[in-house]
């Protein structure tokens, strides 16, 4: 193709230079788009060569054995490591380098762990999940923004120590299946201090990095806890754990709520959380989750099976989708009362 086609917005529908496949047609149909300039290539590759290469193997999304084995081992010492400052123990530090270093160095070197994360959670368990899910999607977020790899682990101890003061709150308060009261949510909140003045002490933590633990619940608006800051004081580093920490926490199974859609989280996060977030952190978020290749199968809030045809550079989030009954072409930006429940994993 010699230019680039646009439906009926500001960007290219399908780019110049792209070779043309059965799913573009059909694009191109459902845009009421009737002519195009093409140029034809000898040697080039059939449309079954190029299916192929756009077919996205999504078994490989499932989290390998290996970072399974990690992560699981990690919840489980970090589990000790809890338990022992329920006592009153000081946080031994070497203890949690030693659980995460293995787990977010495999963390960083691949993604695929990040479609499933939220699966690997148990409610009963999830004051102990918690934590490290929030450390290593905080070191990815960390990377994706190009931070170095001393900052990228010492975003990921601010992870994975920000509700270590949660240690010092009773138990019923954050492992019930009911909803807290005023009284008791006053209380909930006053585990960034607790957690503060638990590594305030530690040397291997930056002052950055204590300050991100005990600001990563103060939001950009100034309505978040403990202090209202906002603006400039709310430091970035606080806003990554905080990105994690409401992504993981909606997404995953609690005892006192369902978890959500990672696609339908991201986009209630982009509008509940407008003007409380960084923007530019979110959307490194959500170009990781929703970069979904054409050809990638998955499953709509509807119960349907489609195909992903199109992804909109600014839209990652609602794709144009081929239904795969009936190959029809559903423009999910479009249709707001469907979206995206689940990558589909191939058998």
């Amino acid at each position: 193709m010699q230019k680039d086609v646009y439906g009926r917005s500001n960007y290219p529908l399908i780019p110049a230079n792209t070779e043309l496949t059965k799913k573009h047609i059909e694009v191109l149909k459902a845009f009421s788009i009737e002519q195009i300039e093409v140029q034809y290539q000898p040697g080039s590759k059939s449309e079954k060569e190029i299916n192929k290469d756009a077919e996205y193997n999504v078994k490989n999304m499932d989290s390998p054995v290996h970072f399974t084995r990690e992560y699981e081992g990690a919840v489980q010492q970090f589990r000790k490591e809890f338990q022992l400052w329920q006592t009153g123990l000081p946080i031994n530090i070497s203890n949690v380098r030693a659980l995460l270093i293995p787990l977010l160095t495999i963390a960083l070197e691949d993604k695929k762990w990040i479609y499933s994360i939220h699966h690997l959670s148990q409610a009963e368990e999830y004051m102990y999940h918690h934590p490290i899910a929030v450390s290593i999607l905080s070191g990815w977020i960390a990377k994706r923004m190009g931070y170095s790899q001393g900052q990228i682990f010492q975003v990921a101890l601010a992870g994975l120590l920000a509700d270590c003061g949660m240690a010092k709150i009773d138990t019923n308060l954050f492992m019930n299946t009911r909803t807290l009261n005023d009284s008791e949510w006053r209380k909930i909140k006053e585990h960034p201090l607790y957690s503060y003045q638990m590594v305030k002490n530690i040397s291997i933590l930056k002052p950055e990095t204590k300050l991100a633990i005990v600001q990563h619940h103060e939001r950009l608006d100034g309505t978040g806890y403990p202090s209202g800051k906002k603006g400039n004081s709310v430091s970035m580093m606080s806003q990554i754990i905080a990105i994690a920490d409401i992504y993981h926490a909606m997404t995953s199974k609690r005892l006192f709520k369902n978890q959500e859609s990672p696609f339908k989280t991201l986009e209630l996060m982009k509008i509940d959380q407008f003007g409380k977030l960084h923007i530019i952190i979110l959307k490194e978020l959500i170009s990781t989750i929703a970069n979904l290749p054409i050809g990638t199968t998955i499953r709509l809030s509807n119960g349907q099976q489609a195909e992903v045809v199109f992804a909109k550079t600014d839209a990652k989030l609602r794709p144009l989708v081929s239904i795969g009954e009936t190959g029809e072409i559903i423009d999910l930006e479009r249709n707001r009362n469907l979206y995206i429940e689940c990558i589909v994993k191939d058998n």
